[in-house]
């Protein structure tokens, strides 16, 4: 009986410590500043969601949301500090980089 208790502490403590490395890829985060925001670390090469919502809020973009996806760019359409629309473009790649030309493109 001692060994299979043992046995099972151990499990769960291996299970624990598995989980706390993986809670550190991704989740909420703090700006320092009182807000926190949710992100997913994304697969190597690639820009996600997550990662290209919080490059849009920094470009002053508000309330982002999808146009459009696919394995090269990821468009994202909000709203600027004034209220005006605004699109912005971002590669599909590490990084997330910001591509020229979407802003305010009328094909969104």
């Amino acid at each position: 009986m001692k060994l299979v208790l043992g046995s099972v502490i151990l499990a769960s403590g291996i299970l624990l410590s598995s989980l706390s490395g993986f809670a550190a890829s991704g989740g909420w985060h703090s700006d320092g500043q009182g807000t926190r925001y949710w992100h997913v670390t994304p697969p190597p090469g690639q820009c996600n969601i997550s990662q290209a919502k919080n490059r849009a809020i920094r470009a002053g973009i508000y309330r982002s949301e999808i146009i459009q996806q696919d394995e090269n760019i990821i468009v994202l359409r909000g709203l600027d500090e004034s209220g005006d629309r605004r699109t912005i473009g971002f590669g599909n790649i590490r990084g997330c980089p910001e591509l020229e030309g979407h802003e305010n493109s009328p094909n969104f």
